[in-house]
């Protein structure tokens, strides 16, 4: 009796086992492929000869050249073998002199999460998105690499002033070029599913120095916003297991102590400002600056500051300006 019990228990046991396994797997199926496995990558571009390109001279300041060494402009994470040393804390203000913006690539459904995905890596999260629909830098930098890439279909990678990196794959076209200069805001390509991609999405990555890691640190998905004014870079950032998130609650605590915010940002801080206040307006036909300034209760001038702009400025369609 004791032995039929024993083998009852272990039939159940992996029926629940079986069909959660099962269920797992429906889940996965129901996603959007995307990207490469981040292994794959890795050992197909780790036995390359480090770039000769040249590193764009607006990108010769501290907060960047400290952290890279190189320019590659063909391939996602390779570099030059000597990554620089860095210390085990690294805080990044995410707005300084030259990035001073954040916009959420495309404001769409959440499809898919960073992590593994099976025995594969997804080395960054998938929104939903219609084809064709246009495909914004989050912050301001530099075009680092604009090509077809393997999986990532149509990708671009933006080298960016805060020292992060960030691509956006599958796109079905691609609108700037390398060593090109942009904005937070600017459109980089257009929606699509080329590559290793079942339907329209924008597969999206967040790096710092060539590694991965889960976009949900940096960005809150939900209110298309950052989650804070500095990111703070440790061990535990690089994360693999599925939707893969650090203890980062005393974060701000931390960035207050050490003093690491630049002026801009801790005055933000200190005046209770993020940027969940910030506004952004999508250009639509007959939007000029001096009707945004009435729209939004500000100034041309205002306006011009924040976006870096002249007043003279031609709004291009569909682009995305910041108002507040």
């Amino acid at each position: 009796m004791g032995l039929q019990k024993t083998a009852i228990s272990l039939f159940i046991s992996l029926v629940f086992s079986v069909s959660g396994s099962m269920a797992f797997a429906q889940q996965l199926i129901s996603e959007p492929a995307g990207g490469m496995d981040e292994n794959e990558l890795e050992a197909s571009e780790i036995m390359l000869p480090a770039s000769n390109s040249v590193i764009p001279s607006i990108l010769d300041i501290p907060s960047v050249n400290k952290y890279y060494t190189s320019w590659d402009t063909l391939c996602v994470r390779r570099y030059s073998e000597n990554i620089p040393v860095t210390s085990d804390s690294i805080a990044l203000p995410l707005f300084n002199d030259y990035s001073t913006g954040f916009v959420m690539p495309v404001e769409g459904t959440f499809l898919s999460p960073f992590g593994y995905r099976g025995r594969r890596v997804h080395a960054g999260v998938d929104i939903k998105l219609e084809q064709g629909v246009p495909v914004s830098v989050a912050f301001d930098g530099v075009v680092r690499m604009a090509r077809r890439y393997s999986g990532y279909g149509n990708c671009v990678v933006v080298r960016h002033y805060n020292g992060l990196e960030t691509l956006y794959g599958h796109l079905s076209k691609i609108k700037v070029k390398v060593n090109q200069q942009v904005s937070a805001g600017d459109i980089i390509g257009l929606g699509g599913h080329t590559g290793r991609a079942t339907c329209n999405h924008l597969h999206f990555e967040t790096r710092f120095q060539g590694k991965a890691f889960n976009p949900k640190q940096l960005i809150n998905f939900d209110a298309y916003s950052l989650l804070a004014d500095t990111f703070t870079v440790t061990k535990s950032t690089y994360g693999l297991s599925r939707d893969y998130l650090p203890s980062i609650a005393a974060n701000d605590d931390l960035v207050r102590d050490k003093g690491t915010v630049d002026s801009k940002s801790d005055s933000k801080i200190k005046s209770g400002k993020s940027s969940k206040s910030k506004k952004y307006h999508t250009i639509k036909s007959g939007d000029t600056l001096s009707a945004l300034s009435r729209k939004y209760g500000t100034s041309v001038k205002q306006i011009c500051s924040i976006n870096g702009i002249k007043p003279t400025k031609t709004l291009q369609l569909g682009t995305k300006i910041r108002v507040k």
